[in-house]
């Protein structure tokens, strides 16, 4: 632990020392981007070493690491940089999902799947009513319910509701992968995050076109059509993503880590101009490969153990990176009051209405975990509230003295 210390002051010595050389208003991209990632990455792995100790998921120590690297924190990343460096996210998204999808197993889950669709609808239905009516509480008090008049403000609490009710299967495979975990509790932790976010996308991505037509906002009309597109080329990409993976590992069999690195690049690359999503392209080339083809998703998830692990916490470094402080701090309150009435809400629910899946009480008494952790997809939703029902709405710029590397 010590040493781990010692090593990060040394990394944080040295990426202060590199940006000194630069005048205070330099912007620089490409090359300082590569080497902040280095830098980052460096940082989040010996980081992870301090958080065993401490008994807290690697995951929280990546976090961390980029909230401390970050435009709010020492500046050694700026937002010039985190754009430069998205594609590392979308490739980080594109992979957790294929193992996401090769870890599913649906012949063997068939005998379990009634008992994940009520598990996974015990945990929606309470967490969607506690927290909308938590939210319509607070919606006086909130940014967001300044001028909305009282339908307004419920069905705006009944959207942020959904999203709140996201699962998060990046988050929920990394500490499994950390862990080592295996067994039918954790086979149904990730089956029940991957299959009750689908349902949280699909019923969103419906609910935002209804509501983009309650309010008069720009872009409304075309939601609908937009949402159809992310979501049906997102499968359709990943429907032909699958076979190219199986066809590969059939026929060719060499390298196949660094194919699949390299085809997840590609997905990257036109998931943005395309307006599609990774993470659904990931997962439904992760399904077919599994399911499908005659190949095992087991030989993609062994080919690319070895980069999965620096893949994960680039991922979450850059999450821990975009966190702006003031806007952190401001609804830091009531972002606390709403994750207990989220975590007592998945409770409370599979306490309720859990019984009814079968489930032994054991189970059922640890399924609830697996549905706290939340990140990306539920960012992606909130990103798209923003972005449709705020007209010009965008990136808050950051405080020009943040510093430039």
């Amino acid at each position: 632990m010590t040493r781990a210390l010692i090593l990060i002051a040394v990394v944080l010595a040295v990426a202060l020392g590199s940006r000194s050389f630069l005048p205070a208003d330099a912007v620089v991209t490409g090359s300082g981007a590569t080497l902040a990632m280095g830098l980052m990455l460096l940082m989040a792995l010996l980081a992870a070493q301090l958080s065993s100790p401490l008994r807290l998921p690697a995951v929280t120590a990546y976090i961390l690491i980029g909230a401390l690297m970050g435009p709010d924190g020492l500046g050694l990343l700026t937002d010039h940089m985190i754009g430069d460096l998205s594609p590392v996210k979308s490739v980080a998204v594109g992979l957790i999902a294929l193992l996401a999808g090769c870890e599913l197993n649906l012949r063997a889950l068939a005998p379990r799947l009634r008992q994940i669709g009520l598990l996974s609808l015990a945990g929606l239905v309470s967490g969607f009513v506690l927290i909308a009516a938590a939210l319509f509480g607070m919606s006086t008090l909130l940014p967001f319910g300044e001028g909305l008049s009282l339908e307004h403000r419920a069905l705006v609490s009944m959207l942020c509701a959904l999203v709140l009710c996201a699962f998060s299967p990046p988050v929920v495979i990394g500490v499994l992968t950390e862990a080592r975990a295996k067994g039918p509790l954790t086979e149904l932790w990730i089956a029940i995050a991957v299959l009750a976010d689908i349902a949280v996308v699909l019923t969103f991505s419906l609910s935002s076109a209804v509501a983009s037509q309650v309010f008069t906002t720009t872009g409304g009309d075309s939601a609908l059509g937009g949402v159809l597109w992310h979501l049906l080329g997102s499968f359709g990409l990943g429907l032909l993503v699958g076979p190219v993976l199986a066809f590969y590992i059939s026929r060719v069999g060499r390298r196949v880590g660094l194919f699949t690195f390299a085809v997840l690049f590609v997905i990257a690359q036109v998931s943005g101009p395309l307006h599609l999503d990774p993470l659904l392209v990931g997962l439904t080339a992760g399904l077919f490969v599994e399911n499908v083809s005659p190949v095992s998703g087991e030989q993609v998830i062994h080919q690319t153990e070895v980069a999965s692990l620096p893949t994960f916490a680039l991922f979450f470094t850059l999450i821990g990176a975009e966190i702006t402080f003031d806007d952190f701090l401001a609804v830091a309150p009531y972002a606390v009051a709403l994750s207990v009435v989220r975590a007592a809400a998945f409770f409370l629910g599979i306490r309720l209405l859990g019984d009814r899946s079968g489930a032994d009480a054991r189970t059922r008494a640890y399924v609830p975990f697996g549905m706290l952790p939340q990140a990306g997809v539920a960012i992606a939703l909130a990103l798209a509230i923003e972005r449709t029902f705020t007209p010009g709405a965008r990136r808050r710029p950051r405080s020009s003295s943040a510093p430039s590397w």
